[in-house]
């Protein structure tokens, strides 16, 4: 029995790895996925600023080819 029990072991070691190593992968994705959240937070609020005023100048361009 004691190398089965030494291949228990040998298994129950490697899924915890695995088991670490998948948990660091999904933080790291958690992460840029909050990365790229603010990122385009901060463009739509950047392109909001950016619209023609009220008044309607600068709303409409004249363009030839």
């Amino acid at each position: 029995m004691d190398g089965f029990t030494n291949v228990i072991a040998a298994a129950s070691m490697s899924m915890a790895q695995m088991n670490t190593a998948s948990q660091a992968s999904i933080a790291m994705l958690k992460n840029a996925m909050n990365m790229d959240e603010n990122a385009s937070a901060k463009m739509i609020e950047s392109i909001s600023n950016a619209a023609p005023s009220a008044d309607g100048r600068g709303a409409l361009m004249d363009v030839r080819a």
